[in-house]
């Protein structure tokens, strides 16, 4: 994938967090089906992990052949995600932070050439270039947000 795909994709994915401004407070905190995740809670999964990467692995000044700790546990990160989401933060402020994130994402990919988008590194035993890395974060939004329209799409209908 190329660096302008990259960079359309974050580009496009602000511009869907923001359109979630207009999702009523009952369908944003109310489960997208029995005993799944809230629209909330789905949104601040990603945003977290957003950020994840961004502090931990993208800014560090990552370099060539790198090797980074593990991700956190998964399901202790996204317990404290969804609580973030339920607990700590009003639905504007998260999209907001959300917002923010990804435009700080957009300015690291569009800082890199094409060339160090092939940069190559580890985070615990998974091994990247920094081109799959993105591409893997975008099947996870892509993942979220055909769940999220789903549940909304299902509200109207």
């Amino acid at each position: 994938m190329k660096k302008e795909e990259l960079l359309d994709h974050h580009d496009y994915f602000i511009s869907w967090l923001n359109e979630l401004n207009n999702v009523e407070e009952d369908k944003w905190y109310a489960p997208m089906e029995e005993g799944k995740w809230s629209i909330a809670a789905n949104v601040s999964h990603i945003i977290k992990w957003d950020q994840y990467s961004l502090e931990h692995i993208l800014l560090p000044s990552l370099q060539e052949g790198a090797v980074l700790p593990a991700f956190p546990e998964f399901e202790e990160f996204n317990r404290k995600a969804a609580a973030y989401a339920h607990n700590e933060i009003t639905h504007k402020h998260l999209l907001k932070e959300g917002i923010e994130t990804r435009k700080s994402t957009l300015a690291y990919i569009d800082s890199l050439t094409e060339e160090e988008l092939d940069l190559s590194f580890e985070v615990g035993d998974h091994h990247y270039t920094l081109r799959e890395f993105f591409e893997d974060f975008m099947g996870h939004d892509k993942h979220h947000q055909n769940q999220i329209e789903e549940a909304l799409y299902k509200e109207k209908a």
